[in-house]
């Protein structure tokens, strides 16, 4: 709510946007159930919200200042993941009274804000993730980018930030890329990543919705997150922390949402692990439920007494954010219709069970900075593993298939409705 000086010094013409923002926060449901299928329905239900804004920017408008020199890509095998930037970045400020500025696109520079900023104060900063590829014949792909668009539009909307015209930042994007072409790596199994990212920059102390916004969005050359193939890791079972509450912003890709998992890394390294797998109570006192990785989406895949065998994640409760790759995984598998495919709580009790008999067939993780990661063991801190069996009576391995699928689709190998070319 408004603190009541702020209300005093602002007149109602200025203060009506601010309000009318605010109050469409209830149109962001906080947990929300949604299903996902391959198959095409006639009306389907949105992962996300669409919007489109009258008052947004525009990408015939976007002005380009080009950065002086002319810096090259780095050798390939030199590329850390987040490490390198291409020479070019987007950037669009709002303003309450005057709407959204020009689209630009310039060299990378630093982001000077005000030490009072809501970004600074209160965090106000949400993000994504995504990436271009290059196929073989030469052709720049983004891979089901609309649903980033539509993602980081609700993030925004969740923090009370301007709305803007989803189509219009991505083409804006491929503008971007268009700039920095030369900087997409040319092999495969090398992407794009693009961080677009949005803040709040009002220079004003108090708890209210921002009155003035930037985005921004940063790219960054990387190689293949295993370069030595797709090779299973430890996870940290974390039954102490809590990621996400229900009724919370665990659904959204908010920076509120990392920076507090990032002092549990170092307690997984000490277990031998890459990252914790957070779990949750279903109330007071009753047992633990997987949740989800401090960047990943996670599978299981269970084999029953009868034979058959579940794909399981758990379900889209408001807890969990909605990932792009996670819903390519569920749609691809429900396509195969080969395994049964749920979206539910599941337990530590369940997958100990599991696990002591064998029928943990596989675990791996969902992102779009991996694709796929398989995961050997789940590790408690008593220094118990969860064991996968990472052995397929069908065959070959369920996650070794999806990240060849995915691939091939992400670098054109085959033609699929998930691309999108930018040139």
């Amino acid at each position: 709510m408004l603190s009541w000086w702020r209300l005093q010094q602002r007149s109602e013409r200025e203060l009506r946007p601010l309000v009318q923002r605010a109050w469409r926060l209830r149109d962001v449901q906080p947990a929300r159930s949604l299903s996902v299928s391959a198959s095409p329905k006639e009306n389907p239900e949105p992962l996300y919200p669409s919007s489109s804004s009258s008052s947004s920017f525009r990408a015939n408008d976007l002005a380009i200042i080009s950065a002086q020199g002319e810096a090259k890509l780095p050798a390939l095998e030199s590329l850390q993941f987040g490490k390198v930037f291409s020479p070019h970045m987007f950037s669009v400020k709002y303003s309450e009274g005057s709407g959204w500025t020009t689209p630009t696109v310039r060299p990378v520079e630093a982001i000077s804000v005000h030490p009072a900023s809501s970004v600074m104060q209160y965090g106000v900063c949400c993000f994504e993730g995504m990436k271009a590829y290059v196929s073989r014949e030469g052709q720049v792909l983004l891979f089901r980018p609309e649903m980033n668009m539509r993602r980081f539009h609700t993030s925004m909307q969740r923090l009370a930030l301007p709305s803007f015209d989803q189509d219009e930042l991505l083409e804006c994007i491929k503008k971007l890329l268009l700039v920095d072409k030369s900087w997409i790596p040319k092999a495969e199994g090398f992407s794009m990543y693009l961080r677009p990212f949005a803040f709040g920059t009002s220079a004003a102390l108090g708890v209210a919705p921002p009155s003035d916004a930037e985005i921004s969005i940063i790219m960054s050359p990387v190689g293949p997150y295993f370069p030595e193939g797709l090779v299973p890791v430890n996870v940290l079972l974390d039954e102490v922390n809590v990621r996400a509450f229900p009724q919370g912003t665990g659904q959204y890709k908010i920076g509120g949402n990392y920076a507090p998992t990032l002092a549990h890394l170092p307690v997984a390294m000490e277990h031998g692990c890459k990252q914790s797998l957070y779990t949750i109570e279903d109330g007071p006192g009753s047992e633990k439920y997987v949740a989800e990785c401090g960047a990943m989406n996670v599978f299981f895949l269970l084999e029953h007494g009868n034979g058959e065998q579940e794909l399981v994640t758990p379900p889209l409760d408001g807890t969990i954010l909605p990932g792009v790759t996670r819903d390519s995984v569920l749609s691809l598998c429900r396509e195969w219709n080969e395994v049964k495919v749920s979206e539910r709580m599941i337990s530590v009790r369940e997958l100990k069970d599991h696990a002591s008999k064998g029928t943990l067939l596989e675990i791996f993780g969902c992102g779009t900075a991996c694709a796929i990661m398989p995961i050997k063991a789940l590790v408690r801190t008593s220094g118990e593993k969860l064991q996968a069996r990472l052995s397929n009576t069908n065959g070959s391995l369920l996650y070794e298939r999806l990240f060849k699928t995915l691939t091939d689709i992400q670098y054109g190998n085959v033609k699929h409705p998930w691309q999108e070319y930018v040139l």
